[in-house]
């Protein structure tokens, strides 16, 4: 995939992919020196693909026909991971039309059909690799896919011809990440299984039950469902684990305020979603509890479609200390208005809880949404 690259190899990260429509182009933001670096792409040939993951500096993404794609936008590597259809709740599937899909579900007594564009946004959820591909031939892809409204693993080795379905006792999963070979998986409660992948066949070895933190059973109070929304993270910062609780106003007015959808306002204006706070909780991992977090200290967490990741700002200078960098990735609205999608971005302060702009945008419409892409 030679025309999807970038010449420059020595960027400094962390770096935000983001496009420039008027200019029909994709650029990489650098945190660190405050450049743009234009990607080697034509915007138009990737509008109808969709980003599901950027992990160790790689991007998975379901092109035209929503099959999965992992690509180093530096190299230009590409390597076609097993098709869509191979997913393990797939019975079959027939293109019908161009990008056209029947589709016959192993837990449905009937077919049902669907565009490329609704696959694209009813498959995938997020995906990570256990390592980097470049150094390790047995890096591992683990994805999280849809399932009747509830979110199930399923992995591939590079070169397999399908994917493999696994999972625990949590009936829908939150987050994935890796660390060391180890993919450790969120659900509710907060509850995290943790899997071994240094074998063919992956092996759950714990699963850590810590009780729901006071504040987060509370939170219900200060943010009501029928106002917000809540994203979980995990996030690992060396032997830390961190569980990152983004709050989400559903219709969030001008001045910050968020208001219900039937509100009187939102018939004469449109009033789009916008992220208004992050709590964080740490792991003791002796007693099995999550303790509040004030201060991340000299570290930044950098949360979204992306494979979390906490960094030194010590070693990546450009970034703020104790802060949350995010971008969108609420995907169960982001396409639901011509005005608005993609937006949801910026840098939460914990220490006063402010929200910054990332940079100068005024789109509230991305077409392509910003991610962010942390090399090794």
């Amino acid at each position: 995939m030679e025309f999807f690259k970038i010449s420059c190899f020595n960027i400094p990260s962390p770096l935000l992919m983001f496009p420039v429509e008027e200019e029909n182009k994709v650029c990489l933001f650098s945190l660190t020196n405050k450049r743009e670096y234009e990607l080697k792409v034509d915007l138009e040939k990737i509008q109808n693909w969709r980003f599901v993951g950027s992990s160790h500096g790689w991007l998975v993404i379901l092109n035209e026909k929503a099959d999965p794609i992992l690509l180093n936008i530096f190299s230009g590597i590409c390597h076609q991971l097993p098709g869509k259809e191979t997913f393990p709740h797939i019975d079959s599937m027939h293109e019908v039309e161009n990008e056209v899909f029947e589709i016959h579900y192993k837990s449905w007594n009937y077919s049902v059909t669907h565009s490329s564009e609704t696959l694209r946004q009813l498959s995938v959820v997020k995906a990570v690799l256990s390592s980097d591909p470049s150094c390790d031939a047995n890096c591992t892809v683990i994805v999280m896919y849809y399932v009747l409204g509830t979110s199930k693993l399923a992995f591939c080795r590079l070169g397999d011809s399908r994917w493999t379905g696994f999972g625990g006792e949590i009936q829908s999963y939150y987050d994935v990440v890796c660390k060391d070979n180890m993919l450790y998986a969120l659900g509710g409660g907060p509850s995290i299984e943790v899997w071994d992948f240094h074998e063919s066949t992956p092996t759950r070895k714990i699963v850590i039950q810590a009780p729901c933190p006071q504040e987060l059973k509370e939170a219900h109070q200060i943010y009501p469902s029928d106002l917000y929304s809540s994203q979980w993270y995990l996030v690992f910062s060396s032997c830390e684990m961190f569980l990152v609780v983004r709050y989400i106003g559903e219709f969030v007015r001008y001045d910050g305020e968020v208001v219900y959808e039937g509100d009187t306002l939102t018939n004469y204006f449109i009033f789009p979603y916008r992220t208004i706070k992050f709590h964080v909780y740490k792991l003791d991992f002796d007693q099995k509890i999550w303790l509040p977090v004030e201060s991340l200290d000299d570290r930044a967490l950098f949360v979204g479609g992306n494979h979390s990741v906490s960094l030194s700002v010590k070693e990546h200078p450009g970034c703020n200390a104790n802060s949350i960098y995010f971008t969108d990735d609420y995907w169960d609205r982001m396409n639901e208005h011509d005005s608005y999608g993609g937006h949801d971005m910026g840098i939460f302060k914990l220490g006063d809880g402010r929200i910054e702009q990332l940079f100068d945008y005024d789109l509230q419409k991305f077409e392509l949404p910003p991610f962010w892409i942390v090399p090794n």
